[in-house]
């Protein structure tokens, strides 16, 4: 199983916070992160999405994405709203990406994880790691040279992208790279 959290980690750069630059949604970002956070205000709050692009850290941008006094796009926990969702089938070549739970290896003891493109976060947060892959050689021979191991975000106090404290979590990260993994294979 690999895990990954901190950049400096041996497979931090699988981290949004690791400093791989990402062009995407008309502009180069800093780091994955920012373009991920931004997306929260996208359409509705350009003034929000310049913020978070221009932030001088992805902890800055992360601090402003997650700032409760602005209002989210309305599909970002929620079911992703038809702009967003269409075209949800073959982005990797010719393969379709997976609408179910992907192995990750995590032993949930008989619980079933949520399906990965199941909230609009999640198919921002997959285009927006696609883009950082493709446009990243060294990323990508790192992703691919995980083989078919299993790939989980340490985050212990997040069960959403990574597993949580109960190492039993959604762990949706973890398992959007490893579709673009999957995709980075077909290329």
């Amino acid at each position: 199983m690999i895990l990954f959290y901190l950049p400096e980690d041996p497979f931090g750069a699988f981290s949004n916070f690791s400093p791989h630059s990402v062009t995407i949604y008309d502009h180069e970002w800093q780091t994955s992160e920012h373009p991920f956070q931004a997306m929260k205000f996208w359409p509705h709050r350009p003034d929000l999405v310049d913020a978070v692009r221009r932030a001088k850290s992805p902890g800055k941008a992360a601090r402003l994405g997650r700032d409760r006094s602005n209002p989210l796009r309305a599909d970002w926990d929620s079911q992703p709203l038809p702009d967003i969702a269409k075209g949800i089938g073959p982005r990797i070549r010719s393969k379709p990406y997976p609408l179910v739970a992907v192995n990750d290896g995590i032993n949930r003891a008989g619980v079933t994880a949520e399906p990965l493109f199941a909230r609009g976060k999640d198919i921002f947060m997959f285009e927006i790691v696609l883009a950082k892959f493709r446009q990243h050689e060294a990323l990508a021979e790192l992703l691919l040279g995980t083989g078919d191991q299993p790939i989980v975000e340490d985050a212990m106090a997040d069960p959403y992208w990574g597993w949580g404290p109960s190492k039993i979590g959604e762990n949706k990260l973890g398992r959007i790279l490893m579709v673009v993994r999957d995709g980075l294979k077909v290329v």
